[in-house]
């Protein structure tokens, strides 16, 4: 099954390790650096978590080192066979039905020993509309629960960001690392199927300086 091309960017929520300020007399320079664990999950599938429109989901949770989880969730309206990417005859009978940002503190989180150890996460979230500036709550308890497994199969990447604005003399560099585990992954959101994740941790430091 095909799996969705959108992402979630998971956000930074561990605590900072290193934050210092030199004085202020001259210029004044705040570092911070933090690490973490994370893990990605996408959905796929018939039927629409907590009763929403539509017939048909493609979602993804991500679950932070801080036991929280978010995502999204997109639904369709589809005719019998089809799928929103279409058929083997490039036809594609599916209307967007809906999307929806996914929210969920106080995840459970079960982690086995040894480098390619399974990990579980289970909870609730809630879905927010995101096709509207005010975000209605529309789906409370919103039940998930899935276990990842490694393959094996590792990936890198790196993010650097930088700006410099020479009238103030404001300065920001930051540079994010992440380390992926590809996994085979077994579970559902309300039951839409988990069809894809990976685990991995992240190390992220950045500079302010201001003249």
């Amino acid at each position: 099954m095909r799996t969705t091309l959108r992402t979630v960017t998971a956000l930074a929520v561990a605590v900072p390790l290193i934050a210092s300020a030199l004085p202020a007399s001259a210029s004044s320079t705040f570092l911070y650096r933090e690490k973490g664990s994370f893990a990605d999950t996408y959905f796929e599938g018939s039927g629409t978590p907590g009763g929403l429109p539509g017939n048909y989901s493609v979602g993804s949770l991500t679950f932070h080192s801080s036991d929280l989880a978010e995502g999204f969730v997109d639904t369709f309206s589809c005719d019998p066979g089809q799928t929103p990417w279409g058929d083997e005859n490039g036809q594609n009978a599916c209307d967007p039905a809906g999307s929806y940002y996914a929210w969920g503190p106080n995840v459970t989180v079960s982690t086995g020993k040894g480098k390619a150890a399974s990990s579980s996460y289970s909870g609730r979230v809630e879905l927010y509309d995101a096709t509207t500036p005010e975000g209605a709550l529309v789906a409370r308890d919103v039940p998930f629960s899935v276990t990842l497994t490694p393959t094996g199969a590792t990936a890198k990447s790196t993010f650097t960001d930088s700006f410099s604005d020479p009238e103030t003399g404001f300065t920001y560099k930051s540079r994010e690392t992440r380390v992926y585990n590809f996994a085979t992954v077994q579970g559902a959101l309300d039951g839409v199927p988990a069809v894809d994740g990976s685990v991995g941790t992240y190390s992220a430091r950045s500079m302010e300086r201001t003249a």
